[in-house]
């Protein structure tokens, strides 16, 4: 089936009718009417506006395209909110206005401006307001003209690029398939040309799918055996081949039934050269030693050289696009190299996400735990100046460890909850007080570099990670309309053998290595 022209026939004649289809309603009022609706995409757009003269697509094609079409609008609904909002505050402030400030003001007057009912948390990601606000003073700096004429879809305009064709909308008339133990009996309506001129040109196209052996596991806790419908899609390989695939979904449990007797909870706190630190709470006490998972150094080195080469080609290509266009020699080349080695970034990072999530589901299995706690990151970015690769990695890493975890939690009867990350690395977490960041706990002068913690209340001296990972199980219980600051929450002490241990760790550590996932899990006192 990965053979088959007809799939790359199939693969043109939708991608080429769906672009036409978002040339033709690209406007501020189509993102407005179908971002406000509830209804699905292809409901909110009438499919006969993706017809194309001279060739003929089932129906049921044609409201695939136009759901696809209708999630791209629907997604430019929140960026084209920000935009305006961004407008509003930077003719306020003038253009002149450092960008923090700006973004600050923007995030702020959100909260301000949100109707009774809505949730306080702020509307946009920094990211998001971040991208606008350049994109805003270089729209101004080329144009020159009054923000009052900046259209968002003047200047913003999505283009297909990767192939992602859903069959959400189908009722058995272009895919049908059954689930019979380790195989999937598919049925899919492909063309018999490049550009079928009637119903006859499509035909029915049989194949069976089987189903890998260690998803089985998985798919028996689904809450049906039958999956929902597919979505179509391509990958490329190391070797630049390009192949399709059908993406099965199965619907599991969204929420976990209580179980009986005290609540054990994996605080987890993902970290930057440490992927992750967590430690196992119950009762308000901590009954684990810390647990850290690290990468080894070949990792290390290995990525290092990765940012490096992007560095380097994106250098020359900086050169090279400011000659005259008859002197842009290799400027494709050099292109096309960058984005091999940014496919290269996200199959590592893919992997590292789905063995440190396998981790620390293994872990919170092993400690019998009923919930995993980690800090809710999406506003996070490191800060300016530290762009280092050990924070870029970081930056990538957690949205997709956070959203493996959230699945693989439910598969395994665990509840996931995401907590608020303020003040987590800067309070101590045996008596709430604000401690130091110092170089180790022999030497524990104030250092803004600093790897460990330490607090000059209780003297408690841990590792930073370690200290913010069992704040993060204390913050897991706040309420912040009527907590403030987690300062104000009880602390949390070490219970070893069902008596308090010692706060101030000592001793050698425990370690484990998996080579085959790249990872190393120390186990440390604490």
């Amino acid at each position: 089936m990965t053979q088959d022209e007809r799939l790359n026939w199939f693969k043109e004649l939708t991608t080429k009718t769906a672009q036409d289809l978002l040339d033709k309603i690209w406007s501020e009022e189509w993102i407005t009417r179908i971002g406000e609706s509830k209804l699905n995409a292809y409901k909110a757009i009438n499919e006969a506006q993706a017809k194309t003269e001279g060739v003929y697509l089932p129906s049921r094609v044609l409201r695939g395209v136009t759901e696809w079409v209708g999630r791209i609008i629907r997604g430019q609904h929140k960026r084209m909110s920000c935009y305006y909002d961004c407008i509003q505050i930077v003719e306020w402030l003038g253009i002149q206005t450092t960008e923090q400030k700006l973004v600050s003001v923007v995030r702020q007057h959100c909260r301000n401006t949100a109707k009774n009912g809505e949730k306080t948390y702020y509307r946009y990601k920094k990211v998001m307001i971040e991208q606008t606000i350049e994109m805003i003073k270089n729209l101004h700096q080329r144009l020159g003209e009054a923000f009052s004429n900046f259209i968002y879809t003047d200047f913003v305009k999505p283009k297909i690029k990767r192939y992602t064709f859903p069959y959400a909308p189908d009722d058995d008339q272009a895919i049908k398939y059954t689930v019979e133990k380790q195989t999937i009996n598919l049925e899919i309506k492909l063309p018999t040309s490049l550009e079928p001129k009637k119903r006859s040109d499509w035909v029915w196209i049989e194949q069976t799918l089987f189903v890998p052996e260690k998803i089985e596991e998985k798919i028996a806790q689904a809450i049906y055996p039958q999956p929902l419908k597919p979505t179509l899609r391509t990958k490329n390989l190391k070797a630049g081949l390009e192949y399709f695939f059908l993406q099965f979904p199965w619907e599991y449990p969204g929420e976990t039934i209580p179980k009986e007797g005290k609540e054990r909870v994996l605080a987890v706190d993902p970290g930057l050269k440490k992927v992750a630190t967590c430690v196992v709470c119950e009762d308000g006490k901590q009954i684990s030693k810390p647990i850290f998972i690290n990468m080894i150094g070949g990792q290390y080195r290995h990525i290092e050289r990765l940012y490096g080469h992007i560095a380097g080609i994106q250098r020359q290509l900086s050169k090279q696009k400011k000659k005259r266009p008859s002197k842009q020699i290799k400027v494709a080349r050099r292109e096309e190299e960058r984005s091999k080695l940014y496919q290269k970034r996200n199959r590592l990072g893919e992997e590292l996400a789905h063995y440190t999530t396998n981790k620390l589901i293994e872990i919170a299995q092993k400690w019998q735990c009923t919930k995993i706690a980690i800090e809710d990151l999406r506003d996070y970015k490191p800060p300016r100046g530290k762009r280092s690769w050990s924070r870029k990695l970081s930056y990538w890493l957690r949205g997709r460890i956070v959203f493996l975890l959230d699945y693989k939690c439910r598969q395994k009867g665990l509840t996931l909850v995401k907590v608020c990350p303020w003040n987590t690395s800067s309070h101590c977490s045996r008596c709430s007080a604000k401690g130091l960041k110092v170089k180790g706990p022999n030497n524990l002068l104030e250092n803004k570099c600093g790897r460990f913690f330490h607090c000059p209340e209780c003297g408690f001296t841990a590792d930073r990670d370690y200290n913010a990972s069992v704040n993060i199980y204390r913050a897991s219980f706040i309420d912040y309309v009527k907590i403030k600051s987690l300062k104000d929450t009880s602390p949390v002490p070490y219970m070893d053998s069902g008596t308090l241990h010692s706060t101030i760790p000592s001793g050698g550590s425990e370690m484990s290595c998996n080579k085959s996932s790249g990872l190393v899990v120390v186990t440390g006192d604490g």
